[in-house]
């Protein structure tokens, strides 16, 4: 009996030595392994890894190709009002006790060409009279991670019939480093040939078309379609920006081939669709393009191009509401 039970402590002891090792092994491994995985991502010489490579940074918030779209510019050119967008510098820090960074911003029309090149397409850069940057120099105070200023817009400076890009770019990263593709924002204007001023009738009637016409009826206004494209066009209606949403319009879709416009179709675009039915409306007849003459050509802008819609709502009360609207360019 006594010899067995040795035997079973024996046997304990080995297995305690034994997982002893094996945890120290572990220990050894797991700096071993992240000391390989930092190499991995740092640069390395001569057995030394430069963990300078981690240092801080600045990006610009909203930056880089994949915010394209979003950097677009929507334009109306019958308002003076200055368009204003906040441009932030980020400092990506490990440690946010350092004291100021001062970065320096400006317009990167280099990027243009580029950009054309690559995409086929044909933006030219902003007017100087168009834009105004406050300041090109931005600094992030001690302790903190951003920084901003502001650019102003003057849309009432831009033609809305040509693309414009101004991509405001880091020309000094104030001696931080700058990342591979956070370092310009594209600020964008879709141009298209039928944008511009128009003269502006509507009617509403509280009903079908042949119920009075109501009140808010006018005729000799102004607009100023909003491009969403190249060939798109978001048209007024009084009674959808009153009581749907201001942007809220009828979408004008056609085809450009070398400057003769075709293929007219009309349509609520997604944003309109949701707003209505935020709104409690139903659709009971989708637009409809009811005429359309296409005057001029590209150098006189179309001038005297006219297009005349219709389409009809029940509210959330259960009224019918017929919306009739024309537009002619100026």
């Amino acid at each position: 009996m006594d010899a067995v039970i040795e035997n079973d402590n024996s046997s304990n002891f080995k297995k305690l030595i034994m997982n002893k090792a094996i945890l120290k092994s572990v220990k050894i491994s797991i700096p071993a392994l992240l000391l390989i995985f930092l190499s991995g991502c740092l640069k390395t010489h001569d057995g030394f890894i430069d963990f300078t490579q981690t240092s801080d940074f600045v990006i610009l918030t909203g930056s880089g190709l994949g915010n394209f779209k979003a950097s677009n510019v929507l334009v109306n050119t019958s308002s003076p009002d200055t368009i204003r967008k906040t441009i932030t510098v980020d400092l990506a820090s490990k440690d946010n006790s350092n004291g100021a960074v001062t970065v320096t911003i400006g317009v990167d029309n280099g990027v243009i060409p580029p950009y054309n090149t690559a995409n086929g397409s044909s933006f030219q850069p902003f007017p100087a009279n168009a834009f105004k940057l406050i300041d090109t120099k931005i600094t992030v105070p001690g302790g903190q991670h951003y920084g901003q200023t502001t650019l102003e817009i003057y849309q009432n400076k831009l033609d809305p019939t040509i693309s414009y890009m101004l991509p405001i770019s880091i020309m000094d990263g104030g001696g931080k480093q700058l990342s591979s593709n956070q370092n310009t924002i594209y600020y964008n204007v879709i141009g298209n040939p039928l944008a511009g001023l128009y003269t502006w009738d509507f009617t509403r009637y509280n009903g079908d078309t042949t119920t009075p016409v109501n009140g808010s009826s006018f005729t000799g206004a102004t607009a100023s379609p909003v491009p969403t494209g190249p060939t798109t066009l978001i048209l007024p209606d009084s009674y959808l920006q009153t009581f749907a949403d201001p942007a809220a319009g009828v979408a004008l879709n056609f085809t450009n081939n070398n400057g003769t416009l075709s293929n007219f179709s009309v349509s609520f675009d997604a944003f309109t669709t949701s707003a209505l039915s935020a709104g409690g409306f139903t659709i009971a007849t989708a637009p409809i393009l009811l005429s359309y003459q296409i005057s001029g050509n590209a150098a006189n802008h179309y001038q005297g191009t006219m297009f005349r819609y219709y389409f009809v709502l029940i509210n959330s009360s259960g009224g019918t509401r017929t919306l009739v609207d024309k537009i002619v360019k100026q």
